[in-house]
């Protein structure tokens, strides 16, 4: 009876640990190409800045038309994602760039007494933060 309750738990156990690890979303990495931080002061001695983010291009998934197409070629179009068609990748490129504003505003010793972000303008690969010290 005690091992039949052991092995119980233990193959429950087993099952909630194999389900989180399957259900874990996987969030698609962003490889940064270039970042610049470009500074300039009004006429009325504002400091202002414009950060600009850009990714490395994601490649366009090509499905080969001269077969049918599988289920598991169907399923992996649909996971395929660029940072041009998703907006889902756009907010997370996005909030990846405020992190490294902070960094790259604090390497320069800019706005040490802190920033606002006025502004948030999209290209195809990049983002664009513009904003003025505090």
């Amino acid at each position: 009876m005690f091992k039949k309750k052991i092995s119980l738990s233990l193959l429950g156990a087993c099952f909630v640990l194999l389900m989180g690890c399957s259900s874990a979303s996987k969030t698609p990495v962003l490889e940064i190409e270039k970042q610049v931080l470009h500074t300039k002061v009004s006429d009325s001695g504002q400091q202002l800045f414009v950060y600009i983010v850009t990714v490395e291009p994601t490649p366009v998934m090509v499905l080969d038309t001269s077969r049918p197409l599988s289920r598991s070629d169907l399923k992996a179009y649909a996971k395929h994602q660029r940072v041009e068609d998703s907006p889902e990748l756009k907010l997370l490129l996005e909030e990846r760039a405020v992190e490294l504003l902070k960094t790259a505003l604090a390497d320069e010793n800019y706005c040490s007494a802190g920033h606002k972000i006025n502004q948030v303008y999209w290209r195809q690969r990049s983002v664009q933060l513009r904003g003025a010290c505090e």
